[in-house]
């Protein structure tokens, strides 16, 4: 497992690239990050065996070793976003009752090895046999939200994803990976992990891809990896980054959302010039984070396709529907909505209906034709509307309908008072993070209803 790796021989330590790099440029060697994981680890321990908590993140050293030493213990973590909303957290919390919470501020003695704060929590399971011996991470469904639905996910299907990542991409010690991405979001998540296994370097850093700090990082650090979400793209579009020379790069990837096809054919034709590789792929949390690629070199023959299945996996449409089906070892387990879901087996047994519809061409890519689920990626995270859509109704006390196509999220308001719209904007940005131009906001009254009293959502997004 790659976080319990075997020890390098002696002779293999002096030609090993540093497990690390940080912002300040200090790097850690593999032995030295293992020692610090091994601390942080015995300290859990000695908390109790097969503990779970809420796991702050950030891109920083604390963040990866307490990651990796829940892993270690046998603790199992819910990754979270360390500026997660407080309300958000607190629901959380009194749901699913955790026994420790780890974050780089507050409460709490400071974790051995990561300096992160341990916080034990009253009324919390204290009892292993809650968690069932399999489970292994737990990853919220909406990392913007902090949905109170968590995916369950395996050490097996973790390892799993892990290394067939590694295989498609061809991973080596060679590859030196910048950190662009959220930790606590499952694509952000499998660039951690995938590294890891193939003991190449992290480059741990919050740096934007705006930042005139970015460009001088890929340099000094000699970064041969990004990766990406479609805003991430648009960013870099902007500022020229395809124009620039970049020594190290080598692979460039892409999740989290369809990439405009326009953009897609200008950074494949730019790999294609450059010597890079730019990888368009597809996956869910559900499947730990990837789920199929499209191959470098047929890009720009495909675009607007989500590629191939990857290693170990397959992809199937249903023969009635034509939802794209998804067989692998990285399925989550499943659901969990309460603490009692945490002792639950594996529901699914390998096999994930992805909510998306889908078509296959004659070369064997799929595509993605249309959804299934409430669900947006917006600026790559998973939203849930239906989350968004419960959160307003009790803020603002007044009916709400959320919808949304690609990325652009719609919020039609029973309420005729302005007051309420700017209500609903404030807690849009400062609860969920989302940008004013993600979303629209529409008054109507009254909300149109079905037979069964039910929200008319398609009368609704047939005015947009």
């Amino acid at each position: 497992m790659f976080w319990n790796p075997a020890p390098d021989p002696p002779a293999a330590l002096q030609s090993a690239p540093p497990a690390v790099v940080l912002a300040s440029g200090e790097t850690l060697s593999r032995p030295a990050l293992d020692a610090r994981v091994t601390a942080a680890a015995e300290a859990l321990r000695g908390q109790g065996a097969r503990r779970w908590g809420m796991l702050h993140m950030r891109n920083t050293l604390p963040s990866l070793v307490a990651y990796l030493a829940c892993l270690r213990a046998g603790h199992v973590p819910l990754l979270l976003p360390a500026d997660l909303h407080a309300g958000l957290v607190d629901t959380l919390r009194a749901l699913y009752r955790p026994d420790w919470i780890l974050q780089a501020d507050g409460e709490g003695e400071a974790l051995p090895g990561s300096g992160m704060r341990l916080k034990m929590c009253s009324g919390g399971p204290h009892a292993p046999g809650l968690l069932h011996p399999d489970l292994g991470l737990l990853l919220s469904t909406s990392g913007t939200t902090g949905s109170p639905k968590l995916v369950r996910l395996s050490y097996a299907a973790v390892q799993a994803n892990a290394a067939a990542i590694a295989d498609y991409l061809a991973l080596g010690a060679q590859d030196r990976a910048l950190t662009v991405l959220p930790a606590h979001y499952s694509y952000g998540l499998s660039v951690i992990n995938s590294h890891l296994y193939a003991g190449s370097t992290l480059v741990l850093d919050d740096v934007s891809v705006l930042s005139t700090r970015f460009a001088q990082t890929m340099r000094e650090q000699a970064v041969s990896s990004i990766a990406g979400v479609p805003s991430t793209y648009q960013m870099l579009h902007r500022t020229g980054f395809h124009l620039q020379d970049f020594p190290a790069l080598r692979t460039l990837t892409q999740a989290g959302g369809r990439l405009d096809d326009k953009l897609t054919g200008i950074f494949a034709r730019t790999a294609a010039e450059r010597g890079w590789r730019f990888f368009v792929m597809y996956g869910q949390t559900e499947a730990t984070a990837r789920i199929s690629y499209v191959p470098p070199d047929m890009l720009l023959a495909k675009i607007g396709a989500i590629g191939v299945a990857i290693p170990g996996g397959q992809l199937a449409l249903d023969p009635d529907s034509q939802e794209i089906l998804y067989r692998g070892p990285n399925v989550m387990m499943g659901y969990a909505t309460g603490p009692g879901d945490l002792a639950r087996g594996d529901d699914l047994q390998g096999v994930l209906r992805t909510g998306d519809l889908g078509r296959r061409d004659p070369d064997g890519l799929y595509y993605v034709t249309g959804r299934l689920k409430r669900i947006l990626k917006m600026a790559g995270n998973r939203v849930s509307l239906d989350d968004v859509e419960q959160q307003l109704q009790q803020a603002l006390g007044c009916p709400a309908a959320v919808g949304g196509r690609d990325e652009r999220m719609v919020i039609w308001l029973e309420a005729p008072d302005p007051a309420v719209a700017d209500a609903a904007k404030q807690l849009l940005s400062s609860r969920y993070g989302l940008h004013h131009s993600l979303f629209r906001l529409r008054t109507v009254d009254p909300l149109p209803l079905l037979a069964s009293g039910k929200k008319d959502y398609s009368a609704l997004m047939g005015d947009t």
